[in-house]
């Protein structure tokens, strides 16, 4: 009896392959936990508006582009997190089959479109969405910073669209890295915490 070679176009699991893959990482918004949409939703909010309303009436002024502004250190940053992420996601995603990896997160409920996620299926997903919002960051950082003098001028005779742009980037900015940096400590909170919690004892 002959074979018939199977390719990945022959290969379909889950949902229709959509055209959007590119935005899968951001699937991780959509998975289910008790806790997670504080760190998803509340304090990525709570926290860029607390940062951009310090930004705003903080005197003397904070330096926003140049070698001492925000977006110099920022960029520092995510040049040396993204290709870690990355790496940590191929390493996670690659590694071989292990029993505690395999296995639902003890303390935990992770749900994504109705079904359980493994430990190793929601750190990817993390790790993925992580990696974007890095990715992100650093392209609108890079954007911003080459972007300014053309923008300067294009707004120079419209001080109202201007001041809105001052007002506005930096609170894209403060946004983008809130969700960044609260992801980072939702994380390490429940990769340190939850995961390790022993299961209640049952009478």
């Amino acid at each position: 009896m002959g074979t018939q070679r199977v390719g990945l176009t022959d290969v379909h699991q889950g949902k229709p392959a959509s055209r959007k893959r590119i935005l899968a990482p951001l699937r991780y918004l959509v998975i289910y936990h008790p806790e997670k949409w504080k760190y998803d939703v509340v304090a990525p909010i709570v926290l860029a508006a607390t940062l951009w309303a310090f930004y705003v009436v903080a005197s003397p002024k904070i330096a926003f582009f140049g070698e001492s502004g925000l977006l110099k250190f920022s960029r520092d940053i995510l040049v040396m997190a993204v290709p870690f992420l990355v790496g940590a996601l191929a390493t996670v995603a690659m590694a071989s089959s292990m029993g505690s990896l395999d296995k639902r997160a003890r303390g935990a409920e992770l749900y994504l479109d109705g079904k359980v996620l493994t430990l190793r299926q929601f750190v990817c997903y993390l790790l993925g969405y992580l990696s974007f919002v890095g990715i992100f960051a650093l392209v609108m950082n890079i954007g911003a910073e080459i972007g300014r003098p053309w923008l300067s001028s294009v707004l120079a005779e419209h001080q109202t669209l201007r001041l809105s742009a001052l007002l506005l980037g930096p609170a894209a900015f403060f946004m983008v890295m809130s969700a960044f940096l609260t992801t980072i400590l939702w994380a390490l909170y429940f990769l340190t915490d939850i995961v390790n919690r022993e299961p209640p004892d049952i009478p």
